[in-house]
């Protein structure tokens, strides 16, 4: 692949990735507000970006795989590449126990409700002896 297209196309997976961020950011608010899993309109929104996405992981896996292949010049890209896509993951992980959160019955709720100033050092102050 020529060192130009595959600088368009990891450039392109950085503005991506900064969208989904966004996205993710704003998924986020949706579940902490509402206390309900984003609708139908919000989750197509975020399929739409699949095809893009997967194109950047192609030529991620490209790279990872023959690095000999293209320029060192890309270095610097690619890292932010990957940067980007760890917080992604990070992120969609957060919205994941949020959309678990949100899924529960109302009894588990319960269980998962915030706990009181000072409960957890009660807690562990039972067992430090």
């Amino acid at each position: 692949m020529e060192a130009d297209k595959a600088e368009a196309i990891l450039q392109e997976h950085v503005r991506l990735c900064s969208d989904l961020h966004e996205l993710f950011i704003e998924e986020g608010k949706i579940m902490r507000s509402t206390g309900a899993p984003p609708d139908k309109e919000f989750l197509e929104r975020k399929e739409s970006f699949l095809p893009v996405l997967g194109k950047g992981l192609e030529l991620l896996q490209r790279i990872n795989e023959k690095p000999e292949e293209f320029p060192s010049s890309l270095g610097p890209l690619v890292g932010e590449c990957r940067d980007k896509l760890m917080k992604l993951m990070m992120l969609d992980r957060e919205n994941e126990r949020l959309l678990l959160k949100s899924t529960l019955p109302p009894k588990m709720k319960e269980a998962y409700s915030k706990v009181g100033p000072g409960q957890i050092a009660k807690a562990y102050g039972r067992f430090a002896k």
